[in-house]
């Protein structure tokens, strides 16, 4: 929950770009930043920008949000979604299916039999 409602957040690889030409870090320092208490404004409101822009919200609706609800005084009350969001960047979110070690999503290796092109054989072999 952000602001006046539920919104998506998700940092791609060009909000990572931008994240870290904005805050001069790149996202796993601007993490630590924000878990230690060292984080600068730029890292709370470019993390929460960035994120509604990769989630599917326009750039203008998104600064509109971040100006009115991520402002003085109250910065600090967003710390805990930046660092959610910008560990789903780096980590992947907890809810996505991860591929197995060495698998593309969506895909399996076959196994020998369909590897082979040959029909398998279930006939024991006679001494």
């Amino acid at each position: 929950m952000f602001a006046d409602g539920v919104h998506p957040f998700r940092l791609r690889i060009g909000e990572l770009e931008e994240l870290q030409e904005k805050t001069d870090a790149g996202p796993e320092e601007v993490l630590l930043r924000i878990i230690n208490g060292t984080w600068r404004v730029s890292d709370i409101r470019e993390t929460l920008r960035l994120g509604l822009i990769g989630g599917g919200m326009g750039p203008t609706p998104a600064l509109v949000l971040i100006s009115r609800y991520a402002s003085e005084g109250n910065l600090g009350e967003w710390k805990a979604l930046c660092i959610n969001i910008i560990a789903a960047a780096i980590d992947g979110a907890p809810d996505e299916d991860k591929p197995a070690s060495g698998e593309s999503m969506g895909e399996t290796s076959p196994s020998p039999e369909e590897n082979s092109g040959s029909a398998s054989s279930t006939a024991s072999a006679e001494s």
